[in-house]
């Protein structure tokens, strides 16, 4: 009967139903599920206090958005911390991508030698979060990726953190309260924020005021600003002679609203021919976001077929690589990045190397970017067409300088801040063990 209703109903009587039901029942409902989460977390907090070892269970669904290896590592070496990672199956883009990425990010973890388990086994068993006995649950994407048993159930049942996997430098995604005065952030024991504008934000959107937020800055710069890679780490191809490494990293957005970062449908050719045209002095690295391929197979100009002669384009040729996973080495090893993903904006900075942004045509110059992102984007040129990318290769190919009228100030004070003296992933631990230690006493 309401489904008959609903087909019968005017547009506008729709849309202002959702809204009139998102902003009263929805809120209502969501901040009683929130109140029975938080008493739920005291009541865990004390529990765990009493513990002399902790089993954290990491839930990990892409490997290359994995962004808490440094707090994975620290908890290893740590005796008061056993933990261990669970790789989700992401099921946003049907069975088969599934399954790829599953096996593709287990794999990662088993060459790491870390603790791993498969979410879903080869005979198609799923392994419940109690089967692991968590004492406490990570998660790495605030998104609902997964099934409800990793999502949902899992933060409602275990005391839960959340490390942001990127660094929450542009405003693409839209109204700040719809992204982040979510159930699932609100839900969180413990969020670990890499900067103050986005921690001052949640605090002010948030229905729990940001209660549960803590300002600690980004681990997955640590290896970057620690600048200790191995040079045997190098992960780019061998050449002849030696040639300057570029990245090349498109976003995923590609859909054509104000949410899209994406510049792919547009310069993604434009890129593989330059590719060829310089190939006697750029060695190319293709760096796409995780789900980029997902969305490149159902979209109508590309297909299954088109996107992976495109992708086996970079893989195969002698002067250009398919990169995938983690970038660590591949960042710290090469000489500039083009790209138009937001986290990458910052990440790829900490390196000190020269970056050409993208410019999606739809948007205006800086409207994309938050207080922060602005900071950081002195760092950038921009391009919006074949000729001024072209111009930046052909800069690096001469070994122009590239910052010599950019204001770096703002970004290393933010440096200075986060990592000089203590490193994120140490605050997280020691925020930890505080908050138990306080409980038990």
């Amino acid at each position: 009967m309401i489904d008959f209703i609903k087909a019968y109903l005017p547009g506008p009587l729709k849309s202002y139903l959702k809204i009139l039901k998102r902003n009263t029942f929805d809120r209502i409902s969501g901040r009683l599920k929130i109140n029975r989460v938080r008493l739920r977390h005291a009541y865990l907090v004390d529990e765990l206090a009493q513990r002399k070892r902790i089993k954290v269970v990491f839930l990990a669904v892409h490997k290359s958005v994995w962004k808490v290896d440094a707090l994975y590592q620290i908890m290893a070496a740590d005796p008061f911390f056993e933990p261990e990672v669970l790789v989700c199956p992401y099921t946003s883009f049907g069975h088969e991508r599934m399954r790829e990425e599953l096996e593709k990010t287990y794999e990662y973890f088993k060459t790491k030698g870390y603790s791993v388990e498969k979410s879903i086994k080869d005979d198609g068993q799923i392994v419940r979060l109690r089967d692991l006995d968590p004492d406490i649950v990570v998660f790495t994407n605030p998104h609902n990726l997964t099934l409800k048993e990793y999502y949902q159930d899992a933060y409602s049942r275990y005391l839960s953190i959340y490390v942001p996997y990127y660094y929450m430098a542009t405003n693409h995604v839209g109204d700040a309260q719809e992204e982040l005065d979510t159930l699932m952030l609100n839900s969180m024991w413990r969020i670990y924020w890499p900067h103050k504008y986005i921690f001052d934000k949640f605090s002010v959107v948030s229905r729990i005021q940001g209660r549960n937020s803590k300002l600690t800055g980004y681990p997955a710069t640590e290896m970057l600003l620690k600048c200790d890679l191995p040079a045997e780490g190098d992960v780019w191809k061998m050449q002849i002679n030696k040639k300057k490494k570029i990245i090349y990293a498109p976003h995923h957005s590609i859909s054509d609203d104000n949410s899209s970062l994406s510049t792919f449908l547009r310069l993604g050719m434009v890129m593989k021919q330059l590719a060829e045209q310089y190939a006697d002095f750029v060695q190319w690295s293709f760096k796409p976001h995780p789900i980029l391929k997902a969305k490149l197979y159902l979209h109508p100009d590309w297909g299954k077929e088109r996107t992976d002669e495109y992708y086996e384009f970079w893989s195969n040729q002698a002067h250009t690589q398919l990169d995938e996973g983690e970038y660590e080495y591949l960042f710290m090893h090469s000489d500039a990045i083009i790209h138009d993903c937001s986290s990458f904006i910052v990440e790829y900075a900490v390196t000190g190397k020269p970056g050409l942004y993208l410019k999606n045509g739809t948007r205006s110059d800086m409207d994309f970017l938050n207080d922060f992102g602005k900071c950081v984007f002195e760092r950038y040129r921009t391009a919006n067409s074949e000729a001024e990318i072209s111009d930046f290769i052909l800069d690096l190919v001469r070994d122009k300088s590239f910052h010599e009228n950019s204001d770096s100030s703002c970004f290393n004070r933010y440096l200075s801040e986060f990592y000089d003296e203590e490193l994120p992933s140490e605050k997280i631990i020691k925020d930890i063990k505080s908050a138990l230690t306080k409980s038990y006493h």
